[in-house]
């Protein structure tokens, strides 16, 4: 039975049942689900707190994802029911980290995952300063990283030769309510540049994102594939290959 969302020492805790449509070919929820889902219920706490997307752009101001980093320990299947654990843990002037954990009915940590976040300007397209009282509004913050890091990682672009490559022109069911490539959809880009047999095998159970500028309807995207043992990491950059626009590492 699915119970109450509720807010205690700084975690925020709900549940969330799965569906068959998120799940993919291995009939277990994919990585973009399962982020997905992540990101409801960051957008549940905001709610719950009254800070959500529709609050803040009264002042100008949107939530930008920077970076996300899953760990999946078990995978879930569709038609379950799971409880989702979220806090803030770290906060500078510009910045906000954002902690997540996964159990299943059994009560086992199915996934644990760390995010950071930034608010932006509206109307100048710039960063702009976190509140003071963040901390304050979202019920307290909690110390724990699921990850035992500081911060999130930071990706490079590998110095080796790319083994694929492909151009990717942006549709419009790639954008977002702010008109850009949603940032889920990334990881669509990057899973077909994958080998078949890669992508038939189990499930990558580890994915880092760093995103880096936005993507808009009609733009073409380059992808780059590189290999390193079992880590597969996927460049997107400009058509010209002056810009980059994320780097996606799936092991």
């Amino acid at each position: 039975m699915l119970s109450q969302p509720k807010l205690e020492n700084g975690i925020f805790e709900d549940t969330y049942t799965t569906s068959f449509a998120q799940t993919g070919i291995h009939d277990v929820l994919t990585n973009k689900s399962i982020l997905s889902i992540l990101e409801n219920i960051a957008g549940r706490h905001s709610s719950y707190v009254h800070f959500t997307f529709t609050d803040i752009s009264k002042y100008n101001l949107t939530w930008v994802l920077l970076n996300w980093k899953l760990k999946v320990l078990k995978r879930i299947g569709g038609e379950e029911n799971i409880r989702i654990q979220t806090w803030g843990r770290l906060v500078t002037k510009i910045f906000v980290l954002r902690d997540f954990k996964v159990f299943n009915e059994k009560g086992e940590l199915c996934a644990i995952a760390t995010s950071k976040w930034c608010l932006v300007d509206t109307t100048k397209g710039k960063i702009a300063k976190m509140p003071d009282n963040l901390q304050e509004i979202y019920g307290g913050f909690h110390d724990e990283s699921v990850f035992g890091i500081t911060d999130v990682p930071k990706l490079a672009q590998p110095t080796s030769t790319p083994i694929a490559a492909d151009t990717y022109k942006i549709r419009r069911f790639d954008l977002d309510l702010n008109k850009h490539v949603h940032n889920l959809n990334y990881l669509n880009i990057a899973y077909e540049l994958l080998p078949e047999d890669v992508y038939d095998g189990e499930e990558l159970n580890n994915v880092e994102i760093l995103y880096k500028r936005e993507l808009k309807y009609g733009d073409i995207v380059k992808s780059y594939l590189y290999k390193d043992n079992d880590v597969y990491t996927v460049v997107l950059k400009s058509q010209d290959d002056s810009l980059l626009h994320s780097i996606i590492k799936l092991y």
